[in-house]
């Protein structure tokens, strides 16, 4: 029987490092009229994710795709004629496949605007194509993509193409939508394409905008964040849910992203929900407002998008197929045959990790290759695996850079890598690293080995590729500023890995020995949430 989402029921999740969590109900009292009330189906990630797919949990079933979301859609409005359907999305909408990047998300928008999205957060990902291109799409949206914390560099103003919030009237129930993006922007996005901005405090944008959206004299406020938690048992904890627990304006329902990760919980009293990744799920919700003018919301739960058990919405399917036509070349080319399925974790040392740094060094022909996690965007499934697969695991189209760097600036490189968790953000390739994920910071590193068994040496000159991400400082790797040259190796870091991969013997010989050996060893840690969507990974 295929995995079913491992849904919490609690009445009142424990958010870890917060308190005072309300009861449910427990809602402000507004001035009094009639009943009402609205449901909230909400997405998040979808990461350009049109077409359903088989999923490692899935069991052979296809999940997901934007037809399928429609259908859902469908059924949920018309189960509860009596509450209209708002359709939101926690952001990192285009970002992923090649149905989407290949026409710089106007496939994705053209999607959403068929299914009746009606305000969604900007996420980082938005940003991939530059501003320019991003302001196309935010024109071609029939609904509010929001920015409530994103200013002019060192201003008070907002981009003249971003809305802090918006208001959707339907049935006569209005609500007010306010938006946000993860403050985190600036370190997990080209700098490039975000240098003319700001991203401030989530809590400080609610505080400004929730009393504007109340004096417009809508009936419910809702927070749509693309900033995540993560739920294991019935403790939740992370950043969204931090900066909603210091918002003092009073909001009614709260919709989360980022993370992609199952998020049920409150703060405050108020649902907060996340529903996993690439359409994979949605989240659903309810908020009601009683005739003494009562206010409650509670959360309707996180439901499966399974391909297979609803009709499609055929116009979907249409959309869909206009933008396939033309790509099955693409889609269907089989790259390599793996012989067993190689996981994608959310941190540490992984075999499709050490395959991809390899790819980078072979192509670029340096000593050494560093690779980020968090440009490793999906596992790979045993078997054939397509072009298409392989875009979705790098679909940033990252350049290679080759840098001359000294070994001590390959080892402060690598004493970033090593989180606060112990474990390890860089994935390497010509090197082995021993280290002490307990020692103090900057002694982490203890000793790094190249292929032919000598030491890096601070003094030493070391060729080190990277992509172009990294080269210019994307999660805070500043080093690669410092290096003594640095030059294009002309290879994209997808035509890297397809080459090498086709040159290798077959069946694919996976590379097993860890490259990162902790000293001393650690006793295991949980894996997290490998539940629907994705694992639980911490991503860009």
């Amino acid at each position: 029987m295929a995995r079913r989402l491992a849904l919490c029921c609690l009445a009142c999740l424990t958010v870890a490092g917060l308190s005072g969590c309300e009861s449910p109900g427990s809602a402000d009292v507004t001035a009094s009229g009639d009943a009402l009330c609205a449901q909230i189906f909400s997405t998040n990630d979808t990461h350009g994710r049109l077409l359903p797919a088989v999923q490692s949990w899935s069991e052979g079933r296809p999940v997901g795709g934007s037809a399928a979301l429609a259908a859902y859609v469908a059924r949920e409005r018309s189960s509860t004629p009596e509450c209209p359907l708002f359709i939101v999305s926690g952001g990192d909408v285009m970002q992923g496949t090649l149905i989407s990047n290949l026409t710089d998300g106007r496939s994705t928008i053209e999607a959403m605007n068929g299914i009746g999205y009606d305000a969604v957060a900007i996420g980082n990902h938005e940003f991939d194509w530059g501003v320019d291109v991003l302001v196309e799409r935010v024109a071609e949206a029939d609904f509010a993509m929001l920015g409530a914390n994103v200013y002019l560099k060192d201003t008070d103003r907002h981009p003249d193409w971003v809305r802090p919030w918006t208001i959707v009237e339907k049935d006569g129930v209005r609500i007010g939508f306010v938006g946000m993006v993860t403050p985190s922007t600036p370190t997990i996005t080209r700098a490039a394409n975000v240098v003319d901005f700001d991203f401030r405090s989530i809590s400080d944008a609610l505080d400004r905008y929730v009393p504007v959206v109340r004096e417009t004299g809508v009936d419910f406020v809702v927070a749509v964040m693309h900033e995540g938690a993560f739920c294991e048992d019935d403790v939740c904890e992370g950043r969204a849910l931090e900066a909603l627990a210091a918002t003092t304006e009073r909001f009614d329902y709260a919709v989360t992203g980022h993370t992609h990760s199952r998020v049920e919980a409150e703060v405050g009293g108020v649902p907060v929900i996340q529903s996993f990744s690439n359409t994979t799920a949605y989240g659903l919700g309810r908020i009601d407002r009683s005739a003494d003018g009562t206010v409650s919301a509670r959360r309707l739960g996180i439901r499966q998008v399974w391909a297979d058990e609803i009709a499609p919405d055929p116009a979907l399917e249409e959309v869909v197929a206009s933008y396939t036509a033309g790509l099955s070349h693409l889609i269907d080319r089989i790259v390599v045959t793996l012989p067993e399925p190689l996981p994608a974790p959310r941190n540490g040392d992984f075999a499709l990790g050490r395959i991809v740094a390899d790819a980078q060094r072979h192509a670029s022909g340096a000593d050494i290759a560093l690779m980020n996690n968090g440009g490793i965007r999906r596992p790979l499934p045993a078997g054939p695996v397509t072009y298409s697969d392989l875009f979705e695991l790098q679909p940033f189209a990252n350049m290679l850079i080759r840098h001359t760097m000294s070994g001590a600036q390959l080892l402060r490189t690598l004493e970033h890598s090593v989180r606060s968790s112990g474990d390890v953000d860089l994935h390497v390739s010509g090197i082995t690293v021993r280290y002490d994920p307990e020692a103090p910071d900057g002694e982490q590193i203890l000793e790094v080995t190249l292929e032919d068994g000598s030491p890096v040496r601070p003094e030493g000159r070391y060729e080190v590729t990277v992509n172009d991400f990294l080269s210019t400082g994307g999660g805070g790797y500043t080093t690669f500023a410092e290096a003594e040259a640095a030059e294009a190796v002309g290879l994209a870091d997808l035509e890297a890995l397809v080459s090498y991969l086709e040159a290798q013997p077959q069946p694919f010989p996976i590379p097993r020995d860890p490259r990162w050996l902790e000293s001393p060893a650690r006793s295991p840690r949980p894996s997290g949430e490998t539940n629907p969507g994705t694992a639980r990974r911490s991503l860009t």
